[in-house]
């Protein structure tokens, strides 16, 4: 059994339940729900110790957040000093870092998320110190990210593509990163076991959709297609990050059947999911987009055992095209077409789809099958 670190920005999911009250502004789910089942696909074969850079800004209610750690089977959380002040990240982050890892410590691979300059800088350093090699978590393109100046990601991209070997989601990302033909996997993602013991957090049949809220990823379309539909006693439960709540009051006006729950933590996402008639995914059709990413949300409620409507996406449909119901596009037509579809498959098709989709999704992504392949990547 190997030793690593794991360089993020996400932190536990207990932690996570607690930390989402405190912002004003809701961080990143997926990016979130993502890492946390990486590192425990990596400790399901080697010893994990998570350095997690809170991230905490104006939007947070603490200026600064101290020292921490929190251990788990097989993964340590290491939460270094953080602060909102941009100079004391600058100036004491490395120093911070340095006191929540053993001086004295072996470790045999250092992973980073290559979308944070500040966490391929520390990663670089500690790996330095440590002297082993570093492999990028590369889960986009950086010029795919909203908010931030062409420099950061030109940065971002030059400092990716010197680290020792990579983990992508695409072949169009490992491309990007790995021009020099160093160690590398490449998987569609990751899934886990679920089977929810509580009771569903809504009652009657819904549909459900989580994710980003913003317009440009179909979430409007939806909710007109929604409108649409036949039976109307079948409510449409939202959540999400990246929401602009005055639009989304205006779409959804005083129907009733529609819920917006704001964000939410792992757990309620998944029962949130597991008990719902299907799940949707109305994300439009942008080839810019879809080569360097793969829809993780439709993977993840294939795996628990639930139908899912996603809008045609070609990485997809080249392990899992029978088994998704397809939207031709993100257009109202299409999407109420697909819900439509969804809403009236008969009991043996259902089940048989199920069954099939997430036998296939288990079967290449599933935590233990990630974890050999990345403990194999770095023996």
């Amino acid at each position: 059994m190997s030793k690593v670190i794991y360089f993020t920005n996400a932190v536990s999911q207990t932690m996570f339940v607690d930390y989402l009250k405190k912002w004003r502004v809701s961080p990143n789910l997926s990016n979130q729900n993502f890492h946390n089942k990486l590192i425990k696909a990596i400790s399901k074969y080697d010893q994990v110790d998570v350095v997690s850079i809170r991230p905490i800004n104006a939007n947070f209610e603490s200026k600064k957040l101290p020292q921490l750690v929190e251990d788990e089977f097989n993964i340590s959380w290491r939460y270094p000093k953080v602060s909102t002040s941009r100079v004391a990240k600058l100036l004491f982050l490395n120093k911070h870092i340095k006191k929540v890892l053993p001086i004295k410590e072996k470790y045999d691979a250092i992973f980073v998320d290559t979308l944070n300059l500040s966490l391929l800088k520390s990663a670089i350093k500690v790996a330095k110190k440590y002297n082993c090699k570093v492999y990028g978590i590369c889960t986009d393109n950086p010029n795919n990210i909203s908010f931030t100046t062409e420099s950061y990601k030109k940065k971002l991209i030059k400092l990716g593509q010197s680290l020792d070997g990579y983990i992508s989601l695409t072949k169009a990302i490992t491309d990007l990163y790995n021009k020099d033909k160093k160690p590398f996997i490449q998987i569609d993602g990751v899934s886990e076991e679920y089977e929810s013991s509580s009771k569903p957090l809504i009652e009657g049949k819904y549909i459900y959709f989580g994710g980003s809220l913003m317009e440009e990823y179909g979430v409007f379309s939806l909710i007109e297609a929604y409108k649409d539909i036949d039976p109307k006693d079948i409510k449409l439960v939202l959540c999400g990050h990246h929401v602009n709540i005055n639009q989304l009051n205006a779409a959804i006006k005083d129907n009733q059947n529609i819920i917006y729950l704001g964000p939410v933590n792992y757990e309620d996402n998944l029962n949130l999911v597991k008990h719902s008639l299907f799940s949707v995914n109305p994300r439009p059709i942008n080839p810019k987009i879809d080569e360097y990413s793969i829809p993780s949300k439709t993977l993840e409620c294939i795996s628990l055992g639930v139908i899912n409507v996603t809008v045609d996406n070609r990485l997809l449909k080249e392990h899992y095209e029978d088994c998704i119901i397809w939207s031709k596009s993100s257009s109202k037509e299409d999407l109420k077409e697909a819900l439509n579809k969804a809403l009236y498959l008969d009991k043996e098709t259902k089940e048989r789809l199920i069954k099939k989709a997430k036998e296939k999704v288990m079967e290449r992504t599933s935590l233990e099958v990630i974890g050999k392949q990345i403990h194999d990547l770095i023996i």
